[in-house]
C-alpha cells in the first residue's frame, strides 16, 4: 500500500479552446477547479495551448514575456484599423492574422480582402525582426492570397487585362497574374490550424466556405474560381504550392505567403515547441487536455499532438471532448490513454453552449476521481 504522500497526484493541464465562448486559458482554470476538488491532487500545472486562430499571439505573449504594439493598416473591408501585433524578447515578431482579417472585421467575404495583412507586414518588417510569425487561423477572407499578394508587387489582372486593385473580387474575375514581387526581408512562418490545401475535398472552399458565410450553391463555382487561382499562381511562382499542407489556409494565404517565402508548420506542433510543454510534463502523473472534437480529419488538432509526443513517456493523456467524429479509435494507437465525455447526460447544443464552464469543471473532476482510483494511484 502506498503512504499517502505517494497517493498525490501531479497534474499537467494542457487544453485548447471551446468555440464560440470560452478561450483557451477559461477552458484550463475550469478544468483546474475541477480536479482540485478531488482530494488526491498535489500540484497542477496549467499551460493552455491556443490553436492558431484569434488569440494565439496573447497566449504566447503572457508565456513568453511579449510587448503587444499597434500598427495602422485597413482590414478585410478597407476601412482603417490599428492592429495589434507582437515582438518578443528574441527578435520574433508575431501577428494573428484574425485580427484584421477575422470575423468581427468581415461583412460580405466576396468583397473581402487581404491586402491590410500585407500592409501589416511591411509595417513590422521596418521594425527589423529576427523572423514574422503569421498564424492563420480564424481568417475570414477568401481571396486567395490575391489582396495580400497585390500590395508584394503580385497583381491579378481579369480578362480585358485591368487590375484588379487590392484584390477585391479578384477570385471571381481573375484571368491571369503579374508583375514582380517585392519579397519581405525577413524570415516569415506561416502557422496553420488545420492543414487545409487549395483545392479538392481537403481545400479551403469545402473546408471553410460555409462557416465564412458562403451559400451552398456557391460552393462549385468558387472551388472552379480557386483551382484557376493555384494555377496562374503556381505558373507564375515557377513551382506547385497548392498541394502543400497550410496553402489553403486564411482562404488562400498560406499558399500566397509561401510564394514569398515563407515556411509552413502546423500551429499545434510549432507552439508546443515555442512553449516548452516538454518541461512542463516531465515529473507529472498524469497530463488533462481538452478539446471540442475528436476526429479523424484532425490530425493537426492538440489532443493527437499531445499524444504522439507522450507517447514514449509512459505518461497517461486523458482528452475531455464534446464529440467524437469518425475513425476517433485512431488516436488510441498514437497514444492516447483516455476520451471522456464533457457532458454526463444527452444535453442541446444550445444548453451545452450556454453551460460549457461548468461541464468542464464537472468533467475535469469526473476525470480526477476516475484516476485516484485507477490501481497505480492505490
Amino acid at each position: 500500500m502506498r503512504s499517502m504522500e505517494q497517493m498525490k497526484m501531479d497534474i499537467l493541464i494542457a487544453p485548447t479552446r471551446f468555440l464560440p465562448n470560452v478561450g483557451s486559458q477559461a477552458v484550463a482554470d475550469a478544468l483546474e477547479r475541477g480536479v482540485k476538488r478531488c482530494p488526491d491532487i498535489s500540484h497542477v500545472i496549467l499551460r493552455p495551448v491556443p490553436e492558431g486562430g484569434r488569440g494565439t499571439m496573447d497566449t504566447v505573449v503572457r508565456a513568453l514575456f511579449g510587448r503587444v504594439r499597434r500598427s495602422h493598416t485597413v482590414n478585410a473591408m478597407g476601412r482603417p484599423v490599428d492592429a495589434r501585433w507582437a515582438m518578443f524578447p528574441d527578435g520574433t515578431a508575431w501577428v494573428d492574422a484574425a485580427e484584421i482579417l477575422g470575423g468581427n472585421e468581415v461583412t460580405d467575404v466576396s468583397r473581402a480582402s487581404s491586402w491590410g495583412l500585407g500592409q501589416l507586414i511591411a509595417e513590422i518588417a521596418r521594425w527589423k525582426p529576427s523572423r514574422l510569425v503569421i498564424a492563420l487561423g480564424d481568417v475570414m477572407t477568401h481571396d486567395g492570397g490575391l489582396g495580400l499578394l497585390d500590395f508584394f508587387g503580385v497583381h491579378g489582372y481579369d480578362v480585358h487585362g485591368r487590375p484588379l486593385v487590392n484584390g477585391v473580387r479578384a477570385v471571381e474575375l481573375l484571368d491571369h497574374v503579374g508583375g514582380i514581387a517585392t519579397v519581405p526581408d525577413i524570415p516569415m512562418i506561416v502557422l496553420y490550424p488545420h492543414g487545409w490545401h487549395m483545392t479538392g475535398n481537403t481545400g479551403t472552399t469545402w473546408q471553410q466556405g460555409l462557416s465564412k458565410g458562403i451559400a451552398p450553391f456557391q460552393l462549385t463555382s468558387l472551388e472552379n474560381h480557386m483551382q484557376h487561382v493555384s494555377q496562374q499562381l503556381e505558373q507564375f511562382w515557377g513551382r506547385a504550392l497548392s498541394s502543400l499542407e497550410g496553402s489553403g489556409e486564411g482562404g488562400g494565404l498560406g499558399m500566397a505567403l509561401m510564394g514569398l517565402g515563407a515556411q509552413a508548420y502546423s500551429a499545434t506542433e510549432y507552439l508546443l515547441d515555442i512553449l516548452q510543454m516538454e518541461s512542463f510534463w516531465r515529473g507529472v502523473d498524469w497530463v488533462l487536455t481538452a478539446q471540442p472534437t475528436l476526429e479523424a480529419t484532425q490530425p493537426f488538432s492538440l489532443a493527437p499532438a499531445l499524444a504522439r509526443r507522450l507517447r514514449g513517456t509512459k505518461i497517461p493523456l486523458i482528452a475531455i471532448t464534446e464529440r467524437v467524429g469518425q475513425h476517433y479509435e485512431q488516436f488510441y494507437d498514437i497514444g492516447l490513454s483516455g476520451i471522456y465525455p464533457l457532458t454526463d447526460k444527452p444535453r442541446s447544443a444550445k444548453e451545452t453552449e450556454r453551460s460549457r464552464i461548468h461541464l468542464l469543471e464537472q468533467a475535469a473532476f469526473r476525470v480526477a476521481m476516475w484516476m485516484r482510483a485507477l490501481p497505480n494511484h492505490m
